[in-house]
């Protein structure tokens, strides 16, 4: 690590020579547009990544799963068709099954919240923003270990538009339209629509089919803007996604080739609509308003055994199935600080947040104890009410403290079909408190404390499974508590006047208190276990991430993101007496790396070439099953003619078998049922060509 001072070094020093004046006419300003200021990255204390349009052209990226491996400390797991459940810095969920979670990072769309739900299609990306690190004051209990904030193109005052279409191999194919104008000076719109299909990467061989596993997604997006006065912006939101997915991922031959005879689905169709004001009217701040409505249904199954009937005389044959019901009302008021309305010298934010959350579920599935088919419901509503606030001081020359502080409360009603009636609530908080040296506009140096959270719950899997037992084990498991998470972070931001060179490095250090680690009970003494959540652990997560970019030549640039991490569990013993304390969290690679090049042959020809990096990692807190190390080259060639692109890439370009969901147990009956390590695998090679017309 010999090189992080130096860099660091290099960082402040490469801003310090530019004179302020000049900076201020020349910069590039990129605006973190999920800030509560929005200000520029550059003077935002805080590991945040920002991603453009460009940037996701660079790898040919369809979908999330396809950006995610070129951030800094960002890792995630799928379990489902798509990768859903997001790990910053080694801190995130893996799934969810029949218990209800509040995931450690969550995502946001256009303001509006998709955690657990994933994202659908990215054609018409405007920003992406990777906040790392705890952002309670911002996000609240969603933003425990981090927050992935998107936001779509919206209207312009003149007619823009671009059409897109791409063939891959596995029949591939995607369809994408954009459209933005203005009906007059007041009023403006847009609207995006998405078809991405796929075949998928799994081939049945019982079956005889290479579709059990595919992609079916359509995206819809529109936004209606109106100025109503000199003072007042109106916006309107509308979201649609549809999507119809296979699910057969999980081989007994530990490859890409299945033996189900009933493959599963991932079906999600989710609407959503927001309501946003800008009003500029109070001379003391400008106040930010949305409200936000989503309804999402889901149908999420896969077959348990992963074979079929007649495969071996000790065989089992059962499917799990889980349909979903979500809805949620969010509100969300924001007043920040004008000149007029500063406090003392100081700039100030203060925000009030309530949402109203919904979750049914029912789970179809077989009762091992009864030996029958079996179904159980459960209905979790959840309300949130917070108020939160920021306060920017300024002390001399370029230095100023941010101190901000989110006081939360949320109170929960679960019940099941099995009797249990359940409330829960617990008053959260979180703060940050960051001293920041503006070296110049270029450039910052900051050292940040921030505290972040996140809720508690239910175990309503293993009190269900518990019914007519001994419940004296779950009396203490009924509830879960709320985590807490603390972060101790030094960085450096700075960029050469002529954008020539640009470097973000942060170092940090986390604990976790009251730890939600995944445990086992067997209270009935049968075959059948009960998944809960305790918060028997505590852990430490420590490192440094950086992203860089440097101009080599005006025809060729560099781009470089890197993270070293260390994670180590506290005390941690399972049912099964197995002794993890201090062993490395999961899903926490210890390096990451991503290193891309632009290089502008012509005016005309584009060749972009990506090599990114990541170590081994545990599957899972609850047993040793390791992924396995693995690099991805990705490149692409495009040709520009007049409004046409034209391009030519490939993904994963040596067929490199990447895990991104792990288990370790026994489930072939053809060798006795033996404890392996099951896989699913992301995509293999991929290649195509993509074709768009911007007008």
């Amino acid at each position: 690590m010999r090189f992080i001072p130096s860099l660091l070094t290099l960082a402040v020093c490469s801003s310090f020579s530019l004179q302020a004046n000049e900076a201020e006419a020349s910069i590039e300003r990129v605006t973190v547009q999920g800030d509560l200021r929005q200000q520029s990255v550059q003077q935002l204390a805080g590991s945040i990544a920002v991603v453009s349009e460009q940037d996701v052209k660079r790898t040919s990226a369809q979908h999330l799963d396809d950006l995610l491996n070129q951030f800094a400390n960002v890792n995630f797991t799928a379990g489902a068709s798509r990768g859903r459940y997001i790990q910053m810095r080694g801190i995130g969920e893996r799934s969810e099954f029949v218990d209800t979670i509040n995931p450690s990072v969550g995502i946001l769309i256009d303001g509006i919240e998709y955690s657990g739900l994933g994202i659908s299609g990215i054609s018409d990306l405007a920003q992406l923003e990777v906040f790392r690190g705890p952002e309670a004051t911002r996000f609240g209990a969603n933003a425990l270990a981090g927050m992935l904030n998107l936001t779509s193109k919206g209207p312009t005052a003149t007619p823009e538009g671009k059409l897109s279409a791409t063939l891959a191999n596995y029949n591939s194919r995607q369809l994408a339209a954009q459209y933005s104008n203005s009906v007059n000076s007041q009023l403006g719109y847009s609207f995006a629509l998405e078809q991405q299909n796929s075949d998928g990467f799994i081939d049945n061989a019982f079956l005889n089919r290479d579709d059990t596993n595919n992609i079916d997604e359509f995206t819809g997006r529109f936004k209606l803007r109106y100025q109503a006065s000199d003072a007042l912006a109106l916006q309107l939101v509308t979201h649609f996604v549809d999507q119809d997915n296979g699910y057969d991922a999980f081989s007994l031959d530990r490859n890409r080739t299945t033996l189900s005879d009933e493959p599963g689905q991932d079906q999600i169709r989710s609407k959503a609509v927001a309501l946003q004001a800008d009003y500029t009217g109070l001379a003391f701040a400008t106040v930010l308003a949305q409200l936000s409505y989503l309804t999402a249904d889901s149908d999420y199954g896969f077959d348990e055994d992963w074979s079929y009937v007649g495969i071996h005389p000790d065989e089992y044959a059962t499917t799990d199935r889980y349909l979903r019901a979500r809805d949620q009302l969010t509100l969300d008021y924001r007043f920040i600080s004008t000149p007029q309305g500063k406090l003392a010298g100081s700039d100030w934010v203060f925000g009030l947040y309530a949402a109203n959350k919904s979750f049914d579920l029912t789970r179809q599935f077989w009762n091992w104890d009864l030996w029958q088919a079996d179904s159980f419901v459960s209905e979790l509503s959840r309300s949130n009410a917070a108020v939160y606030g920021e306060l920017t001081t300024p002390l001399s020359s370029g230095w100023s403290v941010v101190s901000g502080l989110r006081l939360e409360r949320y109170d929960d009603d679960y019940s099941d079909s099995s009797g249990n009636a359940i409330k829960n609530h617990d008053t959260m908080w979180g703060a940050k408190l960051s001293l920041n040296y503006q070296v110049n506009t270029q450039a910052l140096v900051y050292l940040l404390a921030s505290r972040g959270y996140k809720a508690g719950g239910v175990n309503g899997d293993a009190l269900a499974k518990a019914v007519g037992g001994d419940l004296t084990e779950l009396n203490s498991k009924a509830s879960f508590k709320p985590e807490t998470l603390y972060n101790a972070e030094f960085g450096v931001k700075g960029s050469a006047l002529d954008q020539s060179l640009t470097a973000r490095v942060a170092a940090f250090y986390m604990w976790r208190d009251d730890m939600q680690v995944k445990g086992w009970l067997n209270p009935n003494s049968g075959p059948q276990f009960a998944g809960f959540i305790d918060n028997a652990g505590s852990g430490r997560n420590y490192g440094i991430e950086m992203e860089n970019r440097l101009q080599l030549h005006p025809q060729l640039a560099l781009f470089l993101s890197a993270s070293w991490l260390k994670t180590k569990l506290g005390d941690y013993i399972t049912l099964d007496g197995e002794n993890f304390s201090g062993r490395e969290q999961a899903q926490a690679p210890r390096f990451q790396y991503s290193v891309a090049t632009d290089w502008y042959i012509s005016d005309a020809l584009t060749f972009n070439l990506s090599l990114q990096g990541k170590d081994a990692f545990f599957y899972s807190d609850g047993h040793n099953a390791r992924s396995k190390r693995y690099e991805l080259v990705n490149a692409r060639i495009s040709y520009q003619l007049a409004d046409w692109e034209l391009a030519a890439w490939t993904r994963n370009a040596l067929d490199k078998d990447i895990g991104v969901r792990g288990f370790y147990f026994g489930n072939d009956p053809r060798d006795g049922y033996e404890p392996h390590v099951y896989e699913q695998f992301a995509e293999p090679r991929r290649f195509g060509i993509s074709a768009s017309y911007q007008f």
